[in-house]
């Protein structure tokens, strides 16, 4: 299922993760630019300021001090290296941390300092700049003339020229860069994470009221349609939504009601005629014709009667408690005694497919609640188990108390059903022959189960186990006495005279 609190996140952290991205990359850009150019800059003012120790005289070129004047050149660790050549390519002088070895040139006049990445000879990385100037003369030393000495050399003059190249380790720039590029990744690392905590922040907030519609929409029912979604402190984007929901709430309320009236209304119009025609029926009973298949046919008409009765009687109950129009009379309700009189509604039927009805109920079990209602689901429980049980199967009723809560399990054996029709068993109309065709009921008795026990507060639950299957009711037992004796099975095997006996 695509989220679109997880698009949003998604979207806005790689989004967000581009911008940190890109903007590290452009400072580390920045600033390693900016430090590399002030490093080059600083090698080109040595260069410099060494070449103005530079002096010529009787056609030769000399360097004032052996060493330019700085210890750096004359280190064992580390030390930093230049060179001097004449215009001829002779070497005029060398660092003593040079030896007798050269560093490259470019060769030829040079117009701008040339600058250049490398190994340095003892094989550290390094950076060299390689600069053309004019040696002063023994005449201009001693008229002191500062500002020629700033002048650019004028290499066309008919005067020696000389290049130096000074040669510096890039070792602590190269460090700091790498510093710079570890700090900058962190940081851009740090800021990705607190942009998550933040992004998923405010995507939380800001899907707040679509996650507040959907819980009140999750909690919402046939019995809640009435109820309308505030509007007033919704988003903009949300109003327009809540007021098509609220429309399509009020037609769905519509056409609920329609249904629980029709519903309704059609069990009591068919109620008189049905008790009629069950009156006449017994009454013809009573006086049957000479053959006996006006006898059949009056059974027989007389079993429709009582199976639409059945019907009609399911949907006006149905109706009530959909309508909420029920009304619960608690009292102390002897759960052995209510299942065994439930029982004798449908012995008969059991009894001609050769079932019978285990008990395991306490004698002195009893809970607090409603015992009609109670009595009806009971009712229903065991004319299913009957109906759709196996030929000489074992219809299993048991009860246990613990602490606070009672549950009742309704069991019997079956092979038509199957685990993916579980979630059907509690649905109106729902049988398992697809055609709907055949047999007495019609599928309401579950239903009307399911709604009777939202109206006790009864949890239930159907699972298939072992080839049967077994609908477990679970509620409080409210204060009422609970079982201290041991269960005692039984079988009811005629609505007359239930006789008791052990199960073999």
């Amino acid at each position: 299922m695509r989220s679109l609190r997880g698009r949003l996140t998604v979207w806005l952290l790689a989004g967000t993760g581009l911008l940190l991205v890109a903007g590290g990359l452009t400072l580390d850009r920045v600033i390693t630019s900016r430090l590399r150019r002030e490093y080059d800059a600083a090698l080109i003012a040595r260069a410099r300021s060494l070449g103005t120790l530079t002096e010529q005289g009787n056609g030769r070129v000399w360097l004032e001090s052996a060493d330019g004047g700085t210890p750096e050149f004359g280190l064992r660790e580390n030390p930093d290296y230049f060179e001097i050549w004449r215009s001829d390519g002779s070497v005029v002088q060398r660092s003593r941390s040079l030896g007798a070895r050269d560093l490259p040139r470019a060769g030829g006049p040079i117009a701008v300092p040339l600058l250049s990445d490398l190994t340095l000879p003892d094989g550290r990385r390094g950076r060299e700049v390689e600069i053309s100037l004019r040696p002063r003369s023994e005449k201009e030393e001693q008229e002191e003339r500062p500002s020629e000495q700033r002048s650019v050399p004028d290499l066309s003059a008919d005067n020696l020229t000389a290049t130096l190249t000074v040669a510096h380790g890039r070792e602590d720039l190269d460090a700091f860069l790498a510093s710079l590029h570890v700090t900058l990744t962190l940081v851009v690392v740090v800021l990705l994470a607190g942009t998550g905590v933040l992004v998923k922040a405010v995507v939380g907030i800001g899907l707040a009221p679509l996650d507040s519609l959907a819980r009140r929409l999750d909690g919402m029912d046939s019995e809640s349609l009435g109820e309308r979604l505030e509007a007033a402190d919704a988003p903009a984007e949300l109003v327009p939504v809540i007021h098509h929901l609220n429309a399509l709430l009020a037609r769905l309320d519509a056409s609920f009601a329609r249904e629980r009236s029709f519903s309704a209304n059609l069990a009591h119009e068919l109620r008189t005629p049905l008790a009629e025609l069950r009156t006449m029926t017994e009454v013809a009973l009573k006086w049957p014709g000479e053959t006996p298949f006006e006898l059949e046919a009056l059974r027989e008409i007389q079993g429709i009667g009582l199976q639409m009765e059945g019907v009609v009687v399911n949907l006006l109950a149905l109706a009530r408690c959909d309508g909420k129009q029920h009304t619960v009379w608690p009292s102390e309700v002897c759960l052995r005694e209510l299942a065994a009189s439930c029982w004798n509604a449908v012995a008969a039927e059991a009894e001609g497919k050769g079932i019978m009805l285990q008990l395991e109920i306490p004698d002195d079990l009893t809970v607090m609640t409603d015992r009609e209602k109670l009595a009806l689901i009971l009712a229903n429980l065991f004319s299913n188990a009957v109906a759709h049980g196996c030929r000489g199967g074992l219809v299993t009723c048991s009860a246990t108390a613990d602490g606070a809560e009672f549950s009742v399990r309704v069991r019997n054996s079956t092979d038509a059903l199957t685990a993916e029709d579980l979630p059907r068993l509690f649905v109106r109309f729902w049988r398992k022959d697809p055609a709907r065709s055949g047999g007495r009921h019609a599928g309401l008795g579950l239903a009307l189960v399911s709604s009777l026990c939202d109206l006790l507060s009864f949890e239930k639950e159907a699972r298939l186990a072992g080839g049967s299957l077994e609908i477990t009711l679970r509620g409080r037992l409210n204060g009422a006495r609970s079982a201290a004796a041991a269960v005692r099975p039984t079988a009811v095997e005629s609505p007359e005279s239930p006789r008791v006996a052990n199960p073999q």
